[in-house]
């Protein structure tokens, strides 16, 4: 289990129905004593404030590091049928099988 600092860049793992797997990047705004973390999204808004990012306690374990970042065009990635991969867009990363061979 990593321990995270505040000011650390995560993600956070939705579990709601629906949502369930889909990652959120956020940054560590406080720990609690209970062990759980309040974060910022980046990319998710308060419901009743437009202008405000979204600020939550989460638990531990719906909290990982943040993937390395990929440079387009450096490196090559082979995928086969069904290896695990994630996927991501401006607003949020999933997790995933792969459904055929990609070079």
């Amino acid at each position: 289990m990593a321990v995270f600092q505040v000011g650390d860049r995560i993600e956070v793992c939705n579990k709601e129905q629906g949502f369930f797997g889909s990652y959120y990047e956020a940054t560590i705004v406080s720990k609690l004593n209970d062990g759980s973390y309040r974060v910022r999204y980046e990319n998710l808004i308060e419901k009743d404030d437009h202008s405000k990012l979204l600020i939550e306690q989460v638990s531990v374990d719906e909290v990982q590091p943040m993937p390395p970042r990929i440079i387009e065009g450096k490196g090559t990635q082979f995928y086969s049928y069904l290896d695990k991969v994630d996927a991501s867009t401006m607003m949020a990363g999933a997790s995933g099988l792969s459904s055929k061979k990609m070079i």
